[in-house]
């Protein structure tokens, strides 16, 4: 049954939505399936599809969840959170490597972690916000995730014509 989630904090849920097509994308092009949702069966390919998805969403979106959510976290939270996002960047940094078998097995780390990153944010990171932070408060934070995506939109669109 999907979760309900508040308006506010449907912009992230989205791009979740995004991250979790990207992980099984990568696996099961990972795997060598036919069927992997349009995503390249080759390692060059899976590690630029990977690429693409770290330059034009994951470096925005996680900077927008530390910066926007972490400041109502406990310390647990936000250190798994931050801990999370660094590993993902980390293994992505492994994925453009030289050796094959390296990139493979960091390709495989990272869709398996961004899996389950996104799992734990959807089913117990944000509800625990939405029980927590006022609406007022939730209101100045998709204020704020609609600025940054539109700006992310137009950066990209610009980089794209240089």
């Amino acid at each position: 049954m999907p979760l309900k989630r508040s308006r506010e904090l449907k912009p992230l849920s989205s791009e979740h939505h995004q991250a979790l097509l990207v992980a099984y994308q990568l696996r099961k092009g990972l795997a060598g399936h036919g069927e992997s949702a349009g995503a390249p069966r080759d390692l060059p390919g899976l590690v630029a599809l990977a690429r693409r998805y770290e330059e034009g969403l994951l470096r925005t979106h996680t900077r927008a969840e530390e910066e926007l959510l972490g400041r109502h976290l406990d310390p647990d939270r936000l250190r798994r959170l931050t801990f999370e996002h660094q590993e993902l960047v980390r293994l992505l940094d492994l994925a453009k490597g030289p050796r094959p078998a390296d990139a493979r097995q960091a390709l495989q780390a990272f869709a398996e972690l961004l899996e389950r990153h996104v799992r734990w944010e959807e089913q117990e990171l944000f509800p625990f916000l939405e029980g927590r932070v006022e609406e007022a408060e939730l209101v100045h934070v998709l204020a704020e995730l609609e600025k940054r995506l539109v700006l992310n939109k137009l950066e990209r669109q610009a980089a794209k014509r240089s």
